[in-house]
């Protein structure tokens, strides 16, 4: 048992405080609060530890009470012990860490990070997948472990999700609940995969139920917004869409281009490239490509803008150099779920040359660690 002053707050839903000269990573605590701990493993080669939360003996005002009580149990959330205030500020906090850190950039204008109007950090997720007891109850895991945690209610779950039983399932299995526009789907079997639809005012859309789709209800309204307000196309625009899934941006930046220009959506998943197809089947000014985005770019295709939104890894060094090398494209808006990721490759587009000319963060997974981030880029002529 060790005490520990709590310093600041880390990506990963984690705070850091120093023992004995070492860093210390600890959850469900506040900058500034003196805690009981307990180390309960070492990094690698002891270069840093892990600790557990035992008992707060100073406070931050800024604490509340988590409105969850599973909270602190359930590894589902890392901030239902701090506001929607506070979460903005820790992820403000944490983006500048790793623009600095990360991306080596010394001043770096960073919007302040917004929300969903009314944000609470509650009912917002159309998608929750459960672990099942022993005694076919719906559970969660604890952080870091296979320990199961039954529950009978999720908080941040959409509550069409919760009015569903939370008992009688086969044990020792897995279910996902997935709230689509106007129906709720129970999947119990991963190769079963029937299809889901969503709706805001830019469109409509039919998703593989379960696989990718942003899981809080307004963030793919929330996102084509900044992506066309940032991308700003026009008719005539050659537009490439990579990493595409089902067609969330393709789909409104279509509507946008007119019949003189085109969108090319990529994606490598082949079920979202279907559901891509089915989507974008009304317009004639876009192509659907299946293919890795690291192939396709060896094809130089001309386009004058590209919106980007990779898997959390970000995007590899051809792919930013092929980009590089289209002496046409002149924008790129990269929508990001990575802050460490997206400092890395926004150092190595400045390193090129492209101009960064807003960084804009969005809390679009409220009481986790997660942050979803549009950058809009231009080439420096």
């Amino acid at each position: 048992m060790i005490q520990l002053e709590i310093l600041r707050y880390a990506a990963g839903g984690q705070c850091v405080a120093r023992h004995e000269n070492r860093v210390v990573f600890i959850r469900g605590v506040l900058p500034g609060e003196i805690v009981n701990a307990e180390i309960t493993s070492e990094g690698k080669g002891g270069r840093f530890l892990i600790a557990d939360l035992i008992s707060v003996i100073t406070p931050s005002p800024l604490r509340i009470a988590p409105p969850c009580k599973y909270a602190g149990n359930c590894g589902g959330c890392d901030w239902q012990h701090a506001s929607i205030e506070t979460q903005v500020q820790l992820h403000g906090e944490v983006i500048q860490d790793q623009l600095n850190r990360i991306g080596k950039f010394d001043q770096i204008n960073i919007e302040p990070v917004l929300s969903v109007p009314g944000e609470t950090g509650l009912g917002y997720r159309s998608r929750v997948r459960y672990a099942t007891t022993n005694n076919g109850e719906s559970a969660m895991r604890k952080h870091g472990s296979n320990e199961l945690v039954p529950i009978d209610e999720c908080l941040i779950a959409e509550p069409r999700l919760n009015e569903i039983t939370t008992s009688n399932w086969r044990p020792s299995s897995e279910i996902t609940l997935v709230a689509g526009s106007d129906e709720v789907l129970v999947l119990t079997d991963r190769e079963i995969v029937p299809q889901i639809s969503y709706s805001n005012r830019h469109g409509q859309w039919v998703v593989p139920a379960g696989d990718f789709w942003q899981v809080h209800k307004d963030a793919p309204e929330v996102l084509i917004d900044f992506v066309l307000k940032f991308l700003d196309p026009m008719s005539g625009d050659q537009i490439g869409d990579l990493y595409s899934g089902v067609g969330l941006f393709a789909l409104p930046i279509a509507r946008k281009i007119g019949r003189d220009g085109l969108v090319t959506a990529v994606e490598l998943d082949h079920r979202a490239n279907k559901a891509a197809d089915q989507n974008l089947k009304d317009f004639d000014n876009v192509q659907t490509v299946e293919s890795d985005v690291a192939i396709f770019l060896k094809s130089r295709p001309v386009f004058n803008k590209v919106v980007l939104d990779p898997p959390r890894s970000g995007l590899n060094n051809s792919v930013i150099r092929s980009l590089n090398s289209i002496a046409s494209l002149n924008q790129i808006v990269y929508v990001s779920c990575d802050s460490g990721t997206l400092a890395r490759d926004l150092r190595s587009f400045a390193d090129l040359g492209w101009q960064i000319k807003v960084i804009q963060p969005l809390l679009l997974f409220p009481m986790t660690a997660h942050i979803e981030t549009v950058v809009h880029l231009s080439k420096v002529s």
